[in-house]
């Protein structure tokens, strides 16, 4: 069936690839994008409630936030979270898992040298 139709469409359009369908239209014109590119990138740490603000009032139905992450996503601009905490090296690493000797005995100068390097 599907080399039916794809020899079908060889012989009617000299073709064989998907046609272009028709998508949904965007909520957003170029203008648009650009002022929420603009709005983002002169305050990085901005929030997408706080872009939605500072949009320029030029149309009634406010972009959602939704709309406004997947415009900067199109530009290669993404939101980023903080660390929780700073990754350990392998030093600290190793201190940690010493920290407790099995005896269960805690040296005062072992634990000195971890936190100091």
């Amino acid at each position: 069936m599907v080399v039916a139709r794809c020899w079908q469409q060889w012989i009617t359009e000299g073709r064989v690839y998907r046609r272009g369908g028709s998508e949904r239209p965007r909520n957003t014109n170029d203008r648009e994008d650009r002022a929420i590119r603009r709005v983002a990138t002169s305050a990085p740490t901005t929030s997408l409630a706080s872009i939605q603000r500072h949009l320029p009032p030029s149309r009634h139905p406010v972009p959602s936030r939704e709309t406004i992450r997947r415009r900067l996503t199109e530009v290669g601009l993404r939101s980023r979270r903080p660390l929780r905490r700073l990754p350990l090296t392998p030093h600290h690493r190793q201190c940690r898992l010493d920290f407790l000797p099995t005896s269960g005995n805690l040296e005062c100068d072992r634990l000195e040298t971890c936190h100091l390097q």
